[in-house]
């Protein structure tokens, strides 16, 4: 059962929001304002935090920040619920400071619970392959006592760079090393996979027009809507020249054209024109034509199970 801290100083909302979370199979826990949401949060360590944004003792967005900079809560996504702040600035100042979404009251209580799982089960995901990594390194550390090559490798092995800093996902070298293992894998059991890559060839333009910070969040959503339809055991991974690579093991030609046609259908329909966020920054028309007409760069090598031919 999913744990979500709500905080809200009035109590009939924070009454109603329980019984909405309550009925859809949450554990709720309750505070009334932002000093309580942050005792509270290191306390209970909830799945997600509710946060609304005008509260007294201390207000949703200073609560956020200090949320964001404690390490037994900087993992908790947030989402802020207000009826004050409703002016586009706040959104950004909230994303800004970390938080995962930004919702005004009156709200849709269906699509209130609907963004509380969808991220909530994101990072679920993330943290998952967070420990995967983790786990990942400490079986290396462990043969590295064993063997001299590998406690060379250990001595200078960083975690941190296994996971993308701007994305969350996997690092290009932790790319290369799980393909060079699939490869081995493929030759040695005779058994097909494949690469996909994949650019947004107006990133750029978008940075420079936009600025780094509006890049990097369309980047962050390109990942997000990667990662939410690709299988836990493909590798998904994004470098410093904003390249996205997602390995497919098991997966034969066909059904990497396949799986191509279908992340760059999905990533041609996020329809980012229409994200507030980015509203809120696009400014001229020629910025607003360039999100209307972002194009894809994609590509697959497939390797064939029985000859190991491309």
């Amino acid at each position: 059962m999913p744990k979500i801290l709500v905080a809200d100083d009035n109590k009939e909302m924070l009454e109603t929001l329980e019984q909405i979370f309550v009925f859809h199979q949450f554990e709720v826990e309750k505070a009334e304002n932002g000093q309580e949401a942050v005792e509270l949060a290191r306390e209970v360590q909830p799945d997600l935090i509710l946060l609304d944004g005008l509260m007294p003792v201390m207000d949703g967005f200073e609560a956020c920040s200090k949320l964001k900079s404690n390490h037994l809560t900087k993992d908790i996504p947030i989402v802020f619920l207000s009826a004050n702040y409703t002016e586009s600035q706040y959104k950004v100042k909230a994303l800004d400071l970390g938080a995962d979404d930004y919702m005004i009251k009156p709200f849709n209580s269906k699509e209130l619970v609907a963004r509380t799982v969808t991220i909530i089960k994101r990072n679920e995901r993330l943290k998952g392959l967070k420990q995967k990594n983790e786990e990942l390194a400490l079986n290396n550390k462990k043969i590295a006592g064993f063997l001299n090559r590998l406690q060379k490798e250990s001595d200078q092995f960083d975690k941190s760079e296994y996971i993308d800093r701007l994305t969350g996902l996997n690092t290009h070298e932790f790319f290369l090393k799980r393909m060079k293992e699939e490869l081995a894998r493929s030759i040695r059991h005779q058994m097909p996979f494949a690469i996909i890559i994949l650019k947004i060839n107006e990133i750029n333009d978008l940075a420079i027009n936009l600025g780094h910070q509006v890049s990097g969040y369309i980047l962050m959503k390109v990942a997000n809507n990667l990662l939410i339809r690709t299988r836990a055991s493909d590798v998904l991974a994004h470098d410093y020249d904003d390249l996205f690579y997602v390995l497919l093991p098991h997966t034969d030609r066909n059904g990497s054209l396949n799986k191509q046609e279908r992340l760059r259908a999905s990533v041609l329909n996020l329809d980012l024109e229409q994200d507030e966020i980015l509203k809120s920054k696009v400014m001229s028309s020629q910025n607003k034509n360039i999100l209307q007409s972002l194009s894809l760069s994609i590509g697959v090598m497939a390797i064939d199970e029985t000859n190991n031919k491309l």
